[in-house]
């Protein structure tokens, strides 16, 4: 029995599901054989989600599950042709259906992304009013001149379109920014645009237009059937997109706030349109939370960078730091690479104590770092051994640093009550002309240091910089000779040696 009530008198028993809309009485036979298909569909993709929740690698199944629900619901209840309650709730259905969808891409997304849950769910937040506003500002007009019925109605009636308007964002932001492209992505795009085509039929519908409700009827076994699909495909490998630009960062939340705020004066000059407006209010202020959120995020990440490329006892960059400013040598462009080890740490660091070598390393690090220009990058790459990179710099450059660098090594240093002395020893070496990648011109500056290590060249406490002899163990003089030999083999028409 139907619950009582004037909502429910102006629906036609004959509409409600086990009437003509499931038997296909009154001429309905399409009608019911598309809510047959729905029902079957349905029933088929949520068996696929389930059974493919239990491969590794798979989201939640719930977004997917509520979705299903909401479309079986929407087909269930009364087509909005017939009024009455009925109408709504068909409405309401199809909008959760859409709103579970944006859930279910906002979570792929962030899986692929790498980003934290509070930050997707702000997007979802700030998406889903934010794309109301923009439908509500355009259509609700329209749709209530068409149906005759007030704005809020009207809005409505085209919440699903909005929310139909976030899952496309979704999918071009998905398109856009990864690759490979996600092909659950795009079928749950589809997704989308299939229940909006028919919620579109619904909407005519209730405009009066005849074959609205069949569209509808029409959209829904096909959502439900690539909803199946999209469960049993795999989980793609991680995504690969560029860093993150601070423009990238603040464009979203500028975009947002900017339109907002151009809907809200709108409503200031014409105050007509109060759902659009409060959607706009929404948006503005969730908008404002979600940017707080993320540079709050940015910096606690930017901080932990920090971490990881800084030396925890100097405060100098760590080797990790070095290979990431070495990164440019790989690139092509030019640097030159000083590597320093202190003489006779070792025997400081045995007689006085670790707290006495810890602070001799701190003194001498500081000193390093007044030495060096500011462009250049001064590490501890470990124990008592430093580097210092000097982008765009050749040997020369580097040599008079490395120079500096050994004579404020040589000053005595007071630790622990104690005076001592130490010394230093520096390799040169500089790309291109010593090496041509980072691991070379890394051998190379180690292989001179030693050499001034072992008193060959400058001696101990010296600075030798690398020659071809150095840097790969070659005569350049026998080098040559080969050259000319080879060159001569060839006017000669001879195999060269």
């Amino acid at each position: 029995m139907l619950p009582p009530g004037p909502a429910w008198a102006t629906i036609d028993p004959g509409q409600l599901p086990l009437g003509n809309r499931w038997h296909g009485g009154g001429g309905s036979v399409v009608g019911g054989a598309l809510s047959w298909a729905c029902l079957a569909a349905v029933v088929g993709a949520a068996a696929a989600v389930l059974a493919a929740r239990r491969l590794p690698g798979r989201p939640p199944a719930l977004p997917a599950l509520v979705a299903l629900a909401a479309v079986g619901a929407a087909q269930l209840l009364p087509p909005l042709s017939t009024g009455g309650r009925g109408a709504a709730l068909q409405g309401a259905a199809t909008a959760v259906a859409l709103t579970a969808l944006a859930a279910g891409q906002l979570h792929l997304l962030r899986r692929r992304l790498a980003t934290s849950a509070v930050r997707s769910w702000l997007d979802l937040a700030t998406g889903v009013p934010g794309c109301l506003a923009v439908v509500w500002a355009i259509a609700a007009p329209l749709v209530a001149a068409v149906t005759g019925g007030g704005l809020l109605t009207a809005a409505l009636l085209l919440t699903p379109l909005g929310l139909a308007l976030l899952g496309v964002t979704f999918a071009v932001t998905s398109t856009a920014l990864l690759r490979p492209v996600d092909r659950r992505m795009v079928l749950t795009a589809a997704v989308v645009a299939v229940l909006t085509t028919g919620e579109a039929g619904s909407v005519s519908a209730a405009a009066g237009q005849v074959g609205g409700d069949l569209v509808a009827d029409a959209a829904r076994p096909v959502a439900a059937a690539l909803l199946g699909v999209v469960a049993l495909l795999r989980d793609p490998h991680q995504a690969v997109r560029a860093e993150e630009s601070g423009f990238d960062i603040v464009l979203g939340p500028v975009a947002q706030t900017s339109l907002s705020i151009a809907l809200l004066a709108w409503f200031v000059v014409s105050p007509t349109n109060t759902p659009m407006a409060w959607a706009a209010l929404a948006t503005v202020v969730l908008t404002l939370v979600k940017t707080v959120v993320v540079f709050q995020q940015l910096d606690a990440l930017n901080s932990l960078r920090a971490q990881a490329t800084t030396d925890a006892l100097t405060g100098l960059g760590n080797r990790r730091a070095l290979e990431d400013a070495l990164a440019a040598v790989d690139a092509g462009h030019p640097a030159a690479l000083v590597v320093v080890d202190l003489d006779r740490f070792k025997a400081v660091n045995d007689e006085l104590g670790h707290a006495a070598g810890d602070a001799l390393l701190v003194e001498l690090a500081a000193r390093l770092r007044h030495e060096a220009d500011d462009d250049d990058v001064v590490v501890r790459t470990g124990g008592d051994e430093f580097a210092l990179l000097v982008p765009g710099g050749d040997a020369s450059a580097a040599r008079d640093r490395a120079t500096r660098v050994v004579a404020a090594a040589r000053r005595p240093v007071h630790v622990v009550g104690r005076e001592v002395r130490v010394g230093a020893s520096a390799g040169v070496a500089a790309a291109p002309v010593h090496a041509r990648s980072a691991s070379e011109l890394q051998e190379a500056a180690d292989r001179a240091m030693y050499a001034a290590k072992s008193g060959a060249g400058a001696g101990e406490g010296g600075v030798v910089v690398a020659d071809a002899r150095v840097a790969d163990g070659s005569d350049p003089a026998a080098e040559e000779r080969r050259r000319g030999e080879r060159r001569t083999a060839e006017r000669r028409g001879e195999t060269p040696r």
